[in-house]
């Protein structure tokens, strides 16, 4: 039989949103507790803690009401109890509407269970259908309150997927990414993981549920879909398998290259959705235009990217705020017809430097990324695989450029690179004087600007090696020539050696730097080294100069012709015809080519 409330007046009891103004519930919450204060000549005792998680009635007791002495028979009592500045209805037995309380406890500390004590004062009304007034209003007692959530752990992970169930468990690998914030405000989590060649099968665990496999074999902790072993589909609600009737596996069919898992631990639903990573990503916004231009566009490896699944774009600072979005083609061009909900924001704050990022539509709003343009440049790095971002703010660029005499001082193509952006340039350059001005030069720090020149001034630190001070020019002492170029900005030091010889070695030779029958040629037409007898085979080899390994190249990281760096990896493409474009003018990075 439902409890009915009576009430003779008319009141308006609101019911209080969630909201993201939540107390700090490491704060502990100490207060007195007295069991009973005056209510006119009657009185308000207090009950235990109300523990939403054992409430399924409709109605919960607060308080014991002894009602003040009424004089006039006529009038019948009402009571309403007043927390904070809103008001509810309460019976003469104490009982108010539980989702009423629950509702306001969340509104002022978030869902997690601990418990909240409240203040609150009890009111009798007298009412004879024409007329009412308020007759007592009892002293402050207090209401302790525990509201309905589950427990949330810090942390969760795939178990299985796409590595083996036990080791994942153990190796806790495959994590979920959260935001940071406490798991009763933010209680979304989500992860991406590569597909199995097959169907990919996986449970879910906590840290708990991890240690119960590795420490006791124990598999029942772990959270699956109450939908029924492999019958995860797109969405549903999960459950720990003590709790399910079978192992309740989620099971996502072949086909995909990546699975992004979104759980939301507050109501126990998850999200499964299919991802695949594109071949390029843009910028939108930040120093360009808010439009579906293509010119910002991020830098990645010669790997697949699913085996390198990061992409970054730098760009120079506007010198105020700046904010900004990216997006793969699909994205970009829906921007061109109108359409932005496909662009890509932070899961976050807008101003964090680092976090997680999700499409638009997933999001509660824009949520596109800002930078305070204190910094000269910053790099912006994301992950397509763990959806994760990085912002480094930097204050020197990707490349210095050199112009001088070699190219009539008209063409800033040569360049060298600061990979960590820190300061320190290497590479290559070609020095000649083929209109006799003398073999000097300078470096832009933008190809084509004097502004901020980078001269024989800059060098405070000394110039050294083959290079020497000319003047406002910097000079190249040893004849025309390739160059070995160290250029320090952080320090502001420049050294230079001269390179005499470029040769190869490798398993071929006997690993000889100094084989004269493995020497190239400078072709000063085509800005490369040339080698038409090369002895190299499959089994790796490198570049050495001035027959010496002090200056070598190699494969990068991406294990890519296109992509050689100093003292790198062995390469292993076998040839005859071997070129070496080391000055980086036709591309960002040193390369060769084998035919």
């Amino acid at each position: 039989m439902t409890k009915k409330i009576l009430l003779g007046i008319a009141l308006v009891a609101s019911l209080a949103a969630c909201t993201d103004d939540y107390k700090d519930w490491l704060d502990p919450q100490v207060v007195g507790q007295p069991e009973k204060v005056s209510f006119g000549d009657g009185s308000i005792s207090t009950v235990g803690v109300i523990d939403f998680n054992n409430i399924t009635d409709e109605f919960v007791k607060v308080c014991n009401i002894s009602a003040p002495t009424s004089s006039d028979a006529s009038y019948t009592p009402s009571y309403t109890i007043s927390l904070g500045d809103q008001t509810f209805p309460i019976d003469a037995a104490g009982m108010m509407s539980a989702a009423d309380l629950q509702n306001y406890i969340i509104s002022l500390y978030g869902r997690r269970p601990v418990e909240r004590t409240l203040d609150a004062t009890v009111s009798m009304w007298l009412s004879n259908g024409a007329t009412t007034v308020k007759t007592a209003t009892s002293d402050v007692f207090h209401i302790i309150g525990i509201p309905k959530a589950p427990q949330i752990s810090q942390n969760y992970y795939i178990v299985g997927g796409p590595n083996d169930w036990f080791g994942s468990a153990q190796s806790k690998e495959l994590k979920f990414n959260h935001s940071g914030k406490d798991v009763y405000e933010d209680p979304v989590f989500s992860v991406v993981f590569k597909a199995s060649e097959g169907d990919t099968w996986f449970a879910i665990g906590d840290d708990e549920a991890c240690d119960a496999i590795a420490n006791d074999n124990d598999w029942s902790k772990l959270f699956g879909t109450t939908k029924g072993n492999g019958n995860s589909g797109e969405s549903g609600t999960l459950d720990r398998r003590y709790n399910l009737s079978d192992d309740g596996s989620f099971c996502v069919p072949a086909g995909g290259k990546l699975i992004k898992v979104t759980i939301n631990m507050m109501d126990y639903s998850y999200q499964i959705e299919s991802l695949n990573i594109s071949e390029n990503y843009y910028l939108i916004g930040g120093p360009g235009e808010w439009n579906n231009s293509k010119d910002q566009k991020f830098s990645h490896s010669d790997k697949s990217v699913f085996e390198d699944p990061v992409f970054t774009y730098t760009f120079a600072s506007t010198g105020g705020e700046m904010w900004f979005a990216f997006g793969d083609d699909e994205a970009i061009d829906a921007v061109g017809e109108g359409t932005w909900n496909k662009l890509f924001g932070t899961t976050g704050d807008s101003k964090d430097l680092s976090g997680s990022f999700d499409r638009r539509y997933n999001l509660d709003g824009d949520h596109s990324f800002c930078v305070d343009g204190s910094a000269k440049y910053y790099r912006f790095s994301v992950n397509m695989m763990t959806m994760t971002y990085e912002i480094t703010p930097l204050n020197f660029s990707q490349y210095v450029y050199f112009i001088g005499a070699t190219d009539g001082w008209a063409n800033a193509e040569q360049k060298l690179e600061s990979p960590n952006m820190d300061g320190v340039y290497t590479g290559y350059v070609y020095c000649a004087d083929p209109n006799g001005w003398g073999n000097e030069f300078k470096f832009q720090r933008v190809a084509g600007s004097w502004d901020d020149q980078i001269n024989s001034g800059t060098f405070s630190g000394g110039i050294s090696g083959d290079f020497a001070d000319g003047g406002d020019n910097i000079k190249a002492t040893a004849g025309e020539g390739i160059y070995y170029v160290t250029l320090d900005l952080a320090n502001n030091t420049l050294n230079a050696v001269r390179i005499y010889n470029m040769n190869l070695v490798g398993d071929f030779n006997g690993w000889n730097p100094g084989d004269d029958a493995q020497q190239m040629t400078w072709d000063a037409n085509e800005y490369c080294y040339v080698i038409t007898n090369a002895g190299v085979t499959s089994n790796g080899w490198k570049f050495t100069a001035n027959n010496d390994w002090g200056i070598n190249l190699g494969y990068g990281e991406s294990n890519s012709l296109n992509d050689l760096v100093g003292n790198g990896g062995n390469i292993t493409v076998a040839g005859s015809t071997i070129k070496l474009y080391p000055t980086r003018k036709t591309s960002g990075k040193i390369y060769c080519t084998v035919e």
